[in-house]
Parts: structure tokens; sequence; C-alpha cells
């Protein structure tokens, strides 16, 4: 594998999409004022371009949470250190219903919601033939569009653009995501401080909406249209809405993954609230990681209201999390090296380029 050069200095993403350096949050094109970077609904498998727009601001590579991994050397080698742990299922019969797991992160957004602790919650949604489809959701009605889980990219960040008038917002999204809002804490962007509870999704990685529909699906005879859901427990599995279904071998799915997956070593957000996934978990719950005061009093505030039951984790189940974790970060530290021809934390940009993304 030929180590990335890129071309200097960078002053856009630019590069960085044609590299497949792109995990699809949407923080390029919530800060693009000039619609240089934009989502296309029509092209769901990437960011469009129109260079004619870009004036190489570069707030697109300055909020980039790929950008700036490479100096996160912390993110490669300490472990995930919650502050509690638990499995939990959601108490609403609603929220079960229509819920991947256990409902535990619907249950979250639609008490923070219903609390007035938040006025809106970014959510990946999905329409037309599991279309990738970012929300602003502002009832709980919202919320629960939006529920099951979707092994590709959906740029839901986009909605961060579309703030104005909203005091304080939720969101819901994969660690690449919660580290790009970090990112615009770290620059102290006005957004960034209307993100009251920012609530990390345990990912191995995703995928682009294309491998999904025109390379999986065809594989075990399934159309998106048929389509009722899809899981990963080290395996993929699709049902129909007939509610039969089919597997693939996860390796399936890992061969398609992008350098911005392989490269990224958070299984679990160091940066969320709190961290909600299956793995961990018997079937119908979620484990649960509280990373954070503010996500503490968030899950107990649920708690009780008696719309979610917990239950404490054994050793057992904690250890599986801790070792996807780890697996992840391994692996993303190989990766890193063989595609940047460097190790993590040690500067291969510009000086140039170093300038302006780490302003």
């Amino acid at each position: 594998m030929m180590a990335w050069q890129p071309k200097t200095p960078i002053t856009s993403v630019y590069q960085l999409l044609d590299a497949n350096i792109c995990s699809l949050c949407g923080a390029c094109v919530a800060a693009c004022y000039w619609e240089a970077v934009y989502f296309n609904p029509k092209e769901p498998s990437r960011i469009s371009r129109e260079p004619k727009l870009c004036v190489d601001c570069s707030r697109c590579l300055i909020v980039c949470p790929q950008a700036m991994l490479w100096v996160k050397k912390e993110l490669y080698e300490q472990d995930v250190k919650p502050l509690d742990a638990y499995q939990a299922r959601s108490k609403v019969e609603k929220v079960l219903s229509v819920a991947q797991d256990g409902g535990t992160v619907s249950t979250l957004a639609m008490v923070a919601l219903d609390k007035g602790l938040v006025d809106a919650v970014v959510l990946a949604g999905a329409g037309e033939r599991w279309s990738p489809t970012p929300v602003i959701a502002f009832t709980a009605d919202d919320v629960l569009k939006c529920a099951k889980s979707k092994y590709f990219y959906i740029p839901s960040l986009v909605e961060l653009g579309r703030m104005d008038g909203i005091k304080k917002i939720m969101v819901v999204g994969l660690p690449c995501q919660i580290r790009a809002i970090e990112r615009l804490s770290e620059l102290d962007v006005g957004i960034a401080r209307k993100v009251a509870y920012k609530v990390g999704l345990f990912c191995g990685h995703n995928l682009d909406y294309a491998s999904v529909v025109e390379k999986l699906l065809p594989k075990v005879g399934v159309s998106v249209e048929d389509l009722a859901k899809m899981n990963i427990k080290a395996k993929v599995i699709f049902q129909d809405k007939s509610g039969k279904s089919y597997e693939l071998p996860l390796s399936e799915f890992e061969s398609l993954a992008r350098p911005a997956c392989l490269q990224c070593p958070e299984f679990v957000s160091r940066y969320a609230d709190i961290n909600v996934g299956s793995i961990g978990a018997p079937d119908g719950w979620n484990s649960v990681l509280v990373m954070s005061k503010s996500g503490e009093e968030l899950f107990n505030k649920a708690v009780a209201e008696g719309l979610l039951e917990t239950k404490k984790p054994s050793s057992e189940d904690l250890d599986r999390i801790y070792k996807m974790d780890k697996r992840k970060r391994s692996n993303a530290s190989k990766y890193f090296k063989e595609f940047y021809g460097v190790d993590v934390g040690i500067q291969f940009l510009d000086r140039d380029t170093w300038r302006v993304i780490s302003r």
C-alpha cells in the first residue's frame, strides 16, 4: 500500500474527499457559508462540491474530525474510562415497538425534549429506499421515525447549519461526529455552545450507502425496498418485511470500509456524554457507558421517570466492549502508519497546512 501524499498546502477538504478520508459526518457542510461543499440526497454516498464557490477560507478543513485526527495520539493509546456502566432498555411500549435493541437512545432523546432540556435533537434518519436523511427532531414522533440502526454514512451534522432560533440541542452521532462537535468546542464556535448533550453510538465502522445497497444486499437477494432492518452482531444480518433474516460474514462488510473509518480509533467516543450500543448486552437491551456528569444526570432522569429499566453489566460484558475498543485502536494505529507513512502523532503535513488547520 502506497502512503497518501497530500498536495501542499491543503486549504479545503477536497483532497480528503478524493482520498476517501471522509466519513460523511456533515460538519464541513454546516461550516461552509458558500455551499462549496454540500450534501445532495440524490448522491448519498458522498459529499458533493462546487469548486467555483470555494474561497479557500479553510473552515471546512478546520472543523473536519479526520483532518486533525493525527494529533489525537491519546485516542489511539488510552483505554476508555466511563464514570459508570449499565445495561438498559426502554419501558415505553411505542419505543420498544420500533427500537433496534433496547430503545435507550430514543428514550433519552424523548426525555430531553419532554423536560425542556433541549429544543431539538440531531438524528440520523432514513427516507425512501433507506436513503440517508439528516433530521432535526422536535417531537417524540420525530424521534421514533429515526429509530433503528443504519450501517451507512448519514451526514446528520449538516443540520447544525440550520439552528437559528434553537437554543439547546442534543446530538446523537457516531464517534467521528461527536469528535467534530468537540472540534467546534475547541474553536469556540457558536453552534457548539448550543450542544447540551452528546450521545455517542458504538461504531466498528460504517459504509457508504451505495456499498450497502449495490454490493451487500444483492448478495443475499434482498432489495432495498423490501429491507426492514439491518444489524451487526459478529455477522451482518438483514431482515426483510416478511420477517425473514439473511446473513453475511462480517468480513464482507469490513472489506468495503473507507480509509476514513480504518484510521479512526474510536469504537467508543471519548467526547460523548453517554455512549450506547448493543455489544455486551443481552438481546433487547443496550450497553450504556456514562461519560460525564451531564450524561449521568440525563440518564438518571430517564430512570427516575420510570422510562428506562436498568441493571449492572458483568465484568465479562464490559470486557467485550473494552476489547472491541482496544482492537479498533490497535487496527487503526497500524492502518494510520500504512496510509500516511508515519506513526500517529508525528507531523506529516507541510507547515502552511498545519498553520491553517491548527488555528
